[in-house]
């Protein structure tokens, strides 16, 4: 049952999809640093900036992961 419960989470996120400039992302990149310098996760760091709610981005790890996530999902397309 937990098994289903997570796999349910990890679909999809939980909150409406915000459309983000490639140039903003690059800023917060920078930015990010000092958050990491105060143990934040680099996906946590984007939710709490751009007030999204997505729990595959807030309790990730792997900042490659969240990364690619995010600029599939969340940055603008030319």
């Amino acid at each position: 049952m937990f098994a289903h419960m997570v796999e349910d989470l990890m679909k999809e996120p939980l909150s409406e999809i915000v459309k983000i400039q490639l140039k903003d992302y690059e800023n917060w990149q920078k930015q990010y640093t000092w958050d990491a310098l105060q143990n934040i996760r680099y996906g946590q760091s984007f939710c709490n900036q751009y007030n999204i709610t997505d729990l595959r981005l807030y309790y990730s790890r792997d900042w490659v992961f969240c990364d690619r996530l995010i600029r599939k999902e969340y940055i603008t397309r030319p």
